[in-house]
């Protein structure tokens, strides 16, 4: 179903590995919570630019795409499009109550509410793997420069972060028998207002993303990311209302059930 692929395409999946870069062994799990608390208090309001490059698997065969990437965050709730040449490929968005994907790919363009998306159907998490939220609450402890973690929804987290920047450079979670990794292949800046570059966090600039349930690899570069967003249309980007009213889907669906 190419919906449920489409839905991970912040998060790539790639074979390749850099050099794994382990926390000293004197860390200790209150100093990186308060790390990752530190390095994303900014992340609140966001907005990048960059590129995206994804693939996956359906009925019909494998398939490949690839599109320039708007991404905007307010809270817990994003928005991202994904176009190519101008033209809208897909627009996926969502909070912790609802996620949504317009697909302007086929001969019949369509909105999903709540599909079968994976991974995506828990954007918190989502946004954990990205590097734009801290590790969630849990049960923590370091093994040899690694980060455990139990969370409080009994999802196991395992992490590495830079002891300098303390971007994430691996991170996976197992939920049940679905395992969701993000490997962080190159970090950037994030640029805050009337700041100083050299005082700018790090996250992950160029990502990507494998998870179990699906044969989907998908590589996301971000050429930007700031938190000044004064100029940026939030309003209508968060807005699934309005963009329906906008993009006018051929059909609309609503939530899948998992059996379907």
């Amino acid at each position: 179903m190419r919906i449920f692929f489409l839905l991970f395409c912040v998060f790539a999946g790639c074979s390749q590995k850099s050099e794994l870069v382990t926390l000293p062994a004197s860390h200790t799990p209150t100093e990186v919570q308060k790390a990752q608390r530190t390095r994303t208090a900014e992340f609140d309001e966001l907005v990048g630019r960059g590129v995206v490059e994804f693939h996956w698997t359906d009925d019909s065969g494998n398939h490949r795409e690839q599109g320039d990437l708007d991404f905007w965050k307010q809270g817990d709730t994003i928005s991202l499009r994904v176009s190519k040449l101008g033209e809208l490929l897909l627009w996926f968005g969502g909070d912790k109550n609802e996620h949504w994907l317009f697909d302007m790919l086929g001969d019949e363009t369509s909105l999903t509410f709540d599909g079968n998306n994976g991974m995506f159907s828990d954007i918190a998490t989502a946004l954990v793997l990205l590097g734009l939220a801290p590790l969630p609450n849990g049960s923590m402890k370091i093994e040899k420069g690694v980060v455990i973690l139990v969370d409080t929804n009994g999802n196991d987290w395992a992490a590495t972060f830079d002891p300098i920047s303390h971007r994430p450079l691996e991170m996976s979670v197992r939920s049940g028998e679905d395992v969701s990794s993000a490997l962080h292949r190159k970090g950037i800046q994030v640029e805050l207002a009337n700041t100083h570059e050299i005082y700018w966090p790090m996250t992950g600039g160029l990502i990507d993303v494998t998870d179990t349930r699906g044969d989907t690899e998908i590589k996301i570069a971000f050429s930007s990311l700031s938190t000044i967003v004064e100029d940026e249309p939030m309003g209508r980007v968060l807005d699934s209302a309005y963009l329906r009213k906008a993009l006018n889907p051929d059909v609309v669906y609503q939530k899948v059930n998992e059996d379907d």
